[in-house]
Protein backbone atom coordinates (compact mmCIF):
# COMPACT_ATOMS: atom_id res chain seq x y z
CA UNK A 1 0.00 0.00 0.00
CA UNK A 2 1.06 3.63 -0.15
CA UNK A 3 0.14 5.61 2.61
CA UNK A 4 0.11 9.27 2.87
CA UNK A 5 -0.26 10.77 6.47
CA UNK A 6 -0.61 14.27 7.91
CA UNK A 7 0.46 15.93 10.60
CA UNK A 8 3.15 13.20 10.67
CA UNK A 9 5.47 14.76 13.46
CA UNK A 10 2.59 14.92 16.08
CA UNK A 11 1.19 11.54 18.83
CA UNK A 12 -0.79 9.59 16.44
CA UNK A 13 1.35 11.24 13.06
CA UNK A 14 4.86 10.16 13.67
CA UNK A 15 3.59 6.43 15.46
CA UNK A 16 1.20 5.44 12.04
CA UNK A 17 4.09 6.43 10.12
CA UNK A 18 6.96 4.31 11.48
CA UNK A 19 4.56 1.30 12.38
CA UNK A 20 3.14 1.54 8.38
CA UNK A 21 6.92 1.73 7.24
CA UNK A 22 7.12 -1.14 7.75
CA UNK A 23 5.05 -3.08 5.16
CA UNK A 24 4.16 0.37 3.19
CA UNK A 25 4.93 3.19 1.10
CA UNK A 26 4.14 5.80 3.64
CA UNK A 27 4.48 9.60 2.71
CA UNK A 28 4.99 11.55 6.15
CA UNK A 29 3.94 14.96 5.88
CA UNK A 30 3.71 18.14 7.45
CA UNK A 31 3.81 21.84 7.66
CA UNK A 32 7.42 21.86 8.55
CA UNK A 33 9.03 18.87 6.79
CA UNK A 34 9.40 15.62 8.55
CA UNK A 35 13.27 13.67 7.92
CA UNK A 36 12.01 10.15 9.37
CA UNK A 37 14.86 8.07 7.63
CA UNK A 38 12.10 5.43 8.00
CA UNK A 39 9.71 6.41 5.14
CA UNK A 40 9.57 9.11 2.48
CA UNK A 41 8.99 12.97 3.68
CA UNK A 42 6.93 15.66 2.08
CA UNK A 43 6.35 19.47 3.56
CA UNK A 44 2.66 19.78 3.24
CA UNK A 45 -0.08 22.47 4.61
CA UNK A 46 -3.67 21.19 4.54
CA UNK A 47 -4.82 24.35 4.11
CA UNK A 48 -2.82 25.62 1.03
CA UNK A 49 -4.28 23.67 -2.25
CA UNK A 50 -0.81 23.67 -3.89
CA UNK A 51 0.73 21.28 -1.86
CA UNK A 52 -2.71 18.98 -1.35
CA UNK A 53 -2.03 18.04 -5.05
CA UNK A 54 0.88 15.93 -3.97
CA UNK A 55 -2.54 13.22 -3.70
CA UNK A 56 -2.99 13.76 -7.35
CA UNK A 57 0.14 13.07 -7.82
CA UNK A 58 1.09 10.35 -5.68
CA UNK A 59 -2.36 8.95 -5.68
CA UNK A 60 -2.21 6.94 -2.24
CA UNK A 61 -4.52 4.01 -1.22
CA UNK A 62 -5.16 5.91 1.78
CA UNK A 63 -4.79 9.17 3.53
CA UNK A 64 -5.07 9.87 7.20
CA UNK A 65 -5.74 12.80 8.98
CA UNK A 66 -3.40 13.55 11.93
CA UNK A 67 -3.07 17.15 11.22
CA UNK A 68 -4.94 18.94 14.01
CA UNK A 69 -4.93 21.78 16.65
CA UNK A 70 -5.45 19.92 20.12
CA UNK A 71 -4.47 22.23 22.74
CA UNK A 72 -8.09 22.76 24.25
CA UNK A 73 -7.56 26.08 25.77
CA UNK A 74 -5.61 27.24 23.35
CA UNK A 75 -7.83 26.54 21.22
CA UNK A 76 -10.76 28.76 22.93
CA UNK A 77 -8.67 31.98 22.56
CA UNK A 78 -7.90 31.39 18.90
CA UNK A 79 -11.22 29.94 17.30
CA UNK A 80 -10.05 31.35 14.30
CA UNK A 81 -7.33 29.18 14.05
CA UNK A 82 -8.73 26.03 15.15
CA UNK A 83 -11.09 26.30 12.79
CA UNK A 84 -8.77 26.78 9.74
CA UNK A 85 -6.66 23.69 10.77
CA UNK A 86 -9.39 21.52 12.44
CA UNK A 87 -12.39 22.42 9.95
CA UNK A 88 -11.21 24.22 7.09
CA UNK A 89 -7.77 22.05 6.10
CA UNK A 90 -10.13 19.04 7.11
CA UNK A 91 -12.50 19.89 4.21
CA UNK A 92 -9.78 20.51 1.94
CA UNK A 93 -8.15 17.40 2.17
CA UNK A 94 -11.44 15.55 1.98
CA UNK A 95 -12.11 17.35 -1.28
CA UNK A 96 -8.85 16.53 -2.83
CA UNK A 97 -9.28 12.43 -1.52
CA UNK A 98 -12.60 12.83 -3.02
CA UNK A 99 -10.86 14.07 -6.17
CA UNK A 100 -8.90 11.79 -6.76
CA UNK A 101 -10.98 8.81 -5.26
CA UNK A 102 -8.93 8.35 -2.32
CA UNK A 103 -9.74 6.58 1.19
CA UNK A 104 -9.49 9.34 3.68
CA UNK A 105 -9.39 8.74 7.50
CA UNK A 106 -10.56 11.47 9.26
CA UNK A 107 -8.86 11.72 12.88
CA UNK A 108 -11.84 12.93 15.15
CA UNK A 109 -12.37 13.45 19.13
CA UNK A 110 -14.95 12.19 21.25
CA UNK A 111 -14.63 16.25 22.46
CA UNK A 112 -17.74 16.73 20.39
CA UNK A 113 -20.07 15.34 23.00
CA UNK A 114 -21.00 17.15 26.01
CA UNK A 115 -19.87 14.65 29.00
CA UNK A 116 -23.21 14.30 30.30
CA UNK A 117 -24.15 10.87 29.72
CA UNK A 118 -22.14 7.67 30.74
CA UNK A 119 -21.03 6.71 27.43
CA UNK A 120 -21.38 7.72 23.52
CA UNK A 121 -22.54 5.76 20.74
CA UNK A 122 -22.20 7.08 17.26
CA UNK A 123 -25.89 7.05 17.04
CA UNK A 124 -25.65 9.84 19.50
CA UNK A 125 -25.91 13.85 18.95
CA UNK A 126 -22.76 15.39 19.28
CA UNK A 127 -23.13 18.59 21.27
CA UNK A 128 -19.72 19.89 21.77
CA UNK A 129 -19.14 22.82 24.85
CA UNK A 130 -15.59 24.12 23.62
CA UNK A 131 -14.16 25.80 20.89
CA UNK A 132 -12.02 22.33 19.99
CA UNK A 133 -14.94 20.32 20.37
CA UNK A 134 -16.96 22.83 17.77
CA UNK A 135 -13.86 22.92 15.30
CA UNK A 136 -13.45 18.94 14.81
CA UNK A 137 -17.38 18.60 15.00
CA UNK A 138 -17.70 21.21 11.66
CA UNK A 139 -14.33 19.22 10.75
CA UNK A 140 -16.52 16.16 10.49
CA UNK A 141 -19.45 17.77 8.83
CA UNK A 142 -17.14 18.45 6.02
CA UNK A 143 -16.08 15.37 5.59
CA UNK A 144 -19.96 13.48 5.15
CA UNK A 145 -21.17 16.60 3.19
CA UNK A 146 -18.16 16.07 0.39
CA UNK A 147 -18.53 11.94 0.49
CA UNK A 148 -16.26 9.32 -1.18
CA UNK A 149 -14.79 6.54 0.35
CA UNK A 150 -14.26 7.92 3.98
CA UNK A 151 -14.38 6.71 7.55
CA UNK A 152 -14.26 9.47 10.53
CA UNK A 153 -12.66 8.12 13.89
CA UNK A 154 -13.35 9.47 16.92
CA UNK A 155 -10.68 8.61 19.44
CA UNK A 156 -8.80 10.19 22.45
CA UNK A 157 -5.18 8.59 22.81
CA UNK A 158 -2.16 8.23 24.70
CA UNK A 159 1.25 7.08 23.21
CA UNK A 160 5.39 8.02 22.91
CA UNK A 161 5.78 10.97 21.48
CA UNK A 162 8.26 12.03 17.83
CA UNK A 163 8.91 15.45 19.22
CA UNK A 164 10.02 16.75 22.66
CA UNK A 165 6.72 16.97 24.57
CA UNK A 166 4.37 14.72 26.85
CA UNK A 167 1.10 13.17 26.12
CA UNK A 168 -0.83 12.61 29.40
CA UNK A 169 0.63 9.08 30.12
CA UNK A 170 4.05 10.35 29.24
CA UNK A 171 3.88 13.11 31.63
CA UNK A 172 2.25 11.19 34.67
CA UNK A 173 4.81 8.43 33.83
CA UNK A 174 8.01 11.17 33.87
CA UNK A 175 6.66 12.54 37.37
CA UNK A 176 6.50 9.48 38.94
CA UNK A 177 9.67 8.25 37.80
CA UNK A 178 11.01 11.37 38.98
CA UNK A 179 9.28 10.97 42.23
CA UNK A 180 7.11 14.27 41.87
CA UNK A 181 3.56 14.28 42.94
CA UNK A 182 0.95 15.50 41.12
CA UNK A 183 -2.75 15.66 41.00
CA UNK A 184 -5.13 13.18 38.89
CA UNK A 185 -9.10 14.29 37.83
CA UNK A 186 -11.46 11.95 40.08
CA UNK A 187 -13.91 13.11 37.85
CA UNK A 188 -12.92 13.14 34.38
CA UNK A 189 -13.78 10.05 32.57
CA UNK A 190 -12.64 8.48 29.52
CA UNK A 191 -11.14 5.34 27.42
CA UNK A 192 -7.56 5.80 26.20
CA UNK A 193 -6.53 3.77 23.26
CA UNK A 194 -2.77 3.31 22.71
CA UNK A 195 -1.87 4.68 19.20
CA UNK A 196 -0.35 1.58 17.74
CA UNK A 197 -3.36 -0.36 18.76
CA UNK A 198 -5.34 2.75 17.13
CA UNK A 199 -3.51 2.43 13.99
CA UNK A 200 -3.74 -1.45 13.65
CA UNK A 201 -7.81 -0.49 14.07
CA UNK A 202 -7.40 2.13 11.01
CA UNK A 203 -5.62 -0.38 8.81
CA UNK A 204 -8.13 -2.85 9.14
CA UNK A 205 -10.42 -0.11 8.56
CA UNK A 206 -9.09 0.57 5.05
CA UNK A 207 -9.12 -3.10 4.33
CA UNK A 208 -12.73 -3.30 5.03
CA UNK A 209 -13.49 -0.12 3.27
CA UNK A 210 -15.57 0.59 6.16
CA UNK A 211 -17.55 4.20 5.41
CA UNK A 212 -19.17 6.46 8.36
CA UNK A 213 -18.45 7.89 11.56
CA UNK A 214 -16.88 5.00 13.87
CA UNK A 215 -15.65 4.88 17.62
CA UNK A 216 -12.32 3.35 17.79
CA UNK A 217 -10.66 4.02 21.73
CA UNK A 218 -9.59 1.23 24.48
CA UNK A 219 -12.34 -1.16 25.51
CA UNK A 220 -12.25 0.60 29.49
CA UNK A 221 -13.74 3.55 31.18
CA UNK A 222 -11.61 5.04 33.32
CA UNK A 223 -11.18 8.20 35.37
CA UNK A 224 -7.86 10.05 34.86
CA UNK A 225 -6.59 9.52 38.59
CA UNK A 226 -7.30 5.63 37.89
CA UNK A 227 -5.17 6.10 34.52
CA UNK A 228 -2.56 7.47 36.53
CA UNK A 229 -2.53 4.85 39.28
CA UNK A 230 -2.41 2.12 36.54
CA UNK A 231 0.71 3.89 35.29
CA UNK A 232 2.62 3.03 38.23
CA UNK A 233 1.57 -0.54 39.19
CA UNK A 234 2.22 -1.25 35.19
CA UNK A 235 5.84 0.29 35.36
CA UNK A 236 6.39 -0.39 39.24
CA UNK A 237 6.52 2.66 40.35
CA UNK A 238 4.94 4.49 43.96
CA UNK A 239 0.82 5.45 43.10
CA UNK A 240 0.92 7.69 45.96
CA UNK A 241 2.65 10.45 44.45
CA UNK A 242 -1.30 10.75 42.66
CA UNK A 243 -3.42 12.59 44.41
CA UNK A 244 -7.13 12.80 44.40
CA UNK A 245 -8.40 16.17 42.75
CA UNK A 246 -11.44 17.48 40.70
CA UNK A 247 -10.96 19.34 37.58
CA UNK A 248 -13.41 22.29 39.58
CA UNK A 249 -10.72 22.98 41.26
CA UNK A 250 -8.61 24.23 38.44
CA UNK A 251 -9.05 27.24 36.21
CA UNK A 252 -9.61 26.28 32.81
CA UNK A 253 -10.43 28.78 29.71
CA UNK A 254 -12.18 26.14 28.20
CA UNK A 255 -15.22 24.20 29.64
CA UNK A 256 -14.40 20.29 30.34
CA UNK A 257 -16.75 17.32 29.89
CA UNK A 258 -16.66 15.02 32.91
CA UNK A 259 -17.73 12.21 31.04
CA UNK A 260 -16.20 11.69 27.32
CA UNK A 261 -16.10 7.51 27.62
CA UNK A 262 -17.31 6.21 23.75
CA UNK A 263 -19.65 2.54 23.69
CA UNK A 264 -16.75 0.92 21.19
CA UNK A 265 -19.51 -1.95 20.56
CA UNK A 266 -19.80 -1.12 17.10
CA UNK A 267 -15.63 -1.21 16.35
CA UNK A 268 -15.74 -4.63 18.29
CA UNK A 269 -18.37 -6.10 16.11
CA UNK A 270 -16.93 -4.85 12.79
CA UNK A 271 -13.03 -5.25 13.37
CA UNK A 272 -10.59 -8.09 14.25
CA UNK A 273 -8.45 -5.99 16.02
CA UNK A 274 -8.93 -6.31 20.06
CA UNK A 275 -9.06 -2.99 21.35
CA UNK A 276 -7.41 -3.47 24.56
CA UNK A 277 -8.32 -2.52 28.13
CA UNK A 278 -6.34 0.24 29.88
CA UNK A 279 -3.64 -2.50 31.60
CA UNK A 280 -3.23 -4.31 28.75
CA UNK A 281 -2.52 -1.20 26.42
CA UNK A 282 0.05 0.33 28.89
CA UNK A 283 1.70 -3.33 29.09
CA UNK A 284 2.10 -1.79 25.53
CA UNK A 285 3.22 1.27 25.90
CA UNK A 286 5.82 -0.10 28.66
CA UNK A 287 7.27 -2.91 26.02
CA UNK A 288 7.57 -0.43 22.83
CA UNK A 289 10.16 1.43 25.14
CA UNK A 290 11.71 -1.83 26.25
CA UNK A 291 11.89 -3.01 22.95
CA UNK A 292 13.38 0.14 20.94
CA UNK A 293 10.18 1.36 19.46
CA UNK A 294 10.46 4.72 21.39
CA UNK A 295 14.09 5.09 20.66
CA UNK A 296 13.95 5.04 16.78
CA UNK A 297 10.67 7.10 16.97
CA UNK A 298 12.67 9.63 18.47
CA UNK A 299 16.11 9.26 16.37
CA UNK A 300 15.05 11.38 13.58
CA UNK A 301 15.53 15.36 13.84
CA UNK A 302 12.75 18.08 12.00
CA UNK A 303 13.80 19.89 9.05
CA UNK A 304 11.92 23.36 9.30
CA UNK A 305 10.30 24.92 6.34
CA UNK A 306 11.26 28.63 6.48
Amino acid sequence: MKILITGARGLLGSNLSLMYSETNDVIATGVNKPSFDFCRNQKLDINDLADLAIIEREKPDMVVNCAALTNVDYCEDHEDEAERINSEGVRNLAQACRNSGVYFVQISTDGVFDGKKEKYSEADIPNPVNAYGRSKLKGESFVKEIGGNYAIVRTTIYGWNHLDKFSLAEWMLDMMERGEGFGGFKDIYFTPILVNNLGRAILELYEKRYRGIIHVTGSESISKLSFAKKIARVFGLRDDLVSSISHKDLNFKAARQENLSLDVSKAQNILETRLLNVEEGLEEFKTLRDNGFVERLKDSKIEVSI
